[in-house]
């Protein structure tokens, strides 16, 4: 069966070729001539025709072993390059790796990493995949990447998450715009703004709304008072819904979202119906701050955040930004990097009241161990990056 043709058989038949002689190709190979003969024989016998026309004087070519030739060298070569590869590989000095990351790291943290990664690993290739926190994961939990670097998301099976730096929210708007001129905003001023944000397949809104304390509610005088307005945790909570939504398929996400939609809805309700009874408590001597007394409600101001445009891309955004649409919320490595779209037509301002930052880390799979050379590579990331010059507060580890 031609199953059985080796690639001991492709060197023998090849070196016969080019030395004209079999005792010639034996001496080169080191085989013995009877040994060698055997070989031709049974790959002969095997391919069912001649290799070589022999007489007592010479061996060439047959016609089919002429035509034979070429594939023959090159299935030599492309085995001899496989080799060399693996080789590399194992030495942890060649090979490709395959990351994928979020846009702002891929913009300012891993340019001049690779810059010196390549002049010292010049046989090692580099593929870079521009992706959302969601689809980072997956990519990763696919085996389409060897590892990511974006924010943390909701968990996957075999997914490991390692910090590598976090970087505060805040808000991008206008130099004319009256908040550019302050040093901190709050999040419950942003309520009256035109809005304009990234969609909730990109994590940034889902990071935004991380489970935290947020004040802003009404504030009652104690258990069932008149200032106190219950929220439904379930309703709270969309941001889990819109996390495992976007690692779901179609149309389990089209579910989640309509009722992460209506979850804000419900939130935006509560919100209009605590401003009346926070005043009439204010009014009525009872209080009114919304750090004061048991019975505050726990408002998000992140669900009153109606966008009038939602975009997946972040230079987009950026530019609607600077033309006037509206401000929006960035963590600030991201608004540096919107910032290069339209240079000079934006202004980063934090956000306080709570402070919140993005976490961003190594997502790798627990099951699978790096290449020697993508091991490299992740330890120029931590060892490189905390030293760059950025123009962002991020907090490394």
């Amino acid at each position: 069966m031609l199953s059985s043709i080796s690639l001991r058989h492709m060197r023998v038949f090849v070196a016969v070729a080019d030395h004209g002689t079999f005792t010639a190709a034996a001496e080169v190979l080191g085989l013995t001539p009877s040994g060698l003969t055997a070989t031709i024989r049974q790959f002969e016998d095997v391919a069912g025709t001649p290799l070589f026309d022999r007489t007592t004087r010479q061996v060439t070519l047959s016609a089919t072993g002429a035509r034979f030739l070429p594939t023959a060298r090159r299935l030599i070569s492309e085995f001899e390059e496989a080799l060399g590869d693996l080789d590399a590989l194992s030495k942890g000095i060649g090979g490709t790796i395959r990351i994928a990351a979020a846009p702002s790291v891929l913009t300012r943290i891993l340019p001049g990493v690779i810059s010196r990664f390549v002049d010292e690993h010049p046989d090692a290739r580099l593929r870079l995949d521009e992706l959302n926190a969601g689809e980072v994961h997956e990519a990763v939990a696919r085996n389409e990447a060897d590892f990511g670097i974006a924010g943390e998301w909701h968990a996957l099976p075999d997914i490991a998450f390692s910090p590598l730096f976090s970087d505060r929210f805040g808000v991008l708007c206008r130099p004319t715009h009256a908040f550019a001129k302050r040093s901190a905003i709050a999040w419950s001023e942003l309520a009256d703004q035109a809005f304009v944000g990234l969609g909730p397949e990109s994590g940034t809104r889902a990071m935004m709304a991380a489970p935290g304390s947020w004040a802003g509610g009404a504030a009652g005088s104690g258990g069932g008072g008149a200032g106190e307005v219950p929220v439904d945790p379930a309703e709270v909570g969309a941001s889990d819904v819109l996390k495992r939504a976007a690692a779901l398929g179609l149309p389990e996400a089209q579910t989640a979202l309509r009722r992460a939609n209506a979850s804000e809805r419900a939130i935006e309700r509560v919100a209009k119906m605590a401003k009346p009874r926070q005043s009439d408590a204010v009014q009525n001597g009872n209080g009114g701050g919304a750090k004061d007394g048991p019975g505050s409600a726990m408002i998000d101001p992140v669900a009153q955040l109606r966008p009038i445009v939602e975009t997946s891309n972040t230079l987009t955004l950026a530019a609607m930004v600077a033309e006037g649409v509206g401000i929006t919320v960035l963590p600030e490595l991201a608004a540096r990097v919107a910032d290069l779209a339209a240079p000079g037509k934006l202004a980063f301002v934090p956000l306080c009241e709570p402070i919140r930052k993005r976490p961003i880390g190594i997502i790798t799979r627990q099951s699978r161990s790096l290449s020697p050379i993508a091991r490299i590579f992740l330890a120029m990331v931590m060892e490189q990056a905390p030293k760059m010059d950025l123009p962002a507060a991020i907090e490394w580890g």
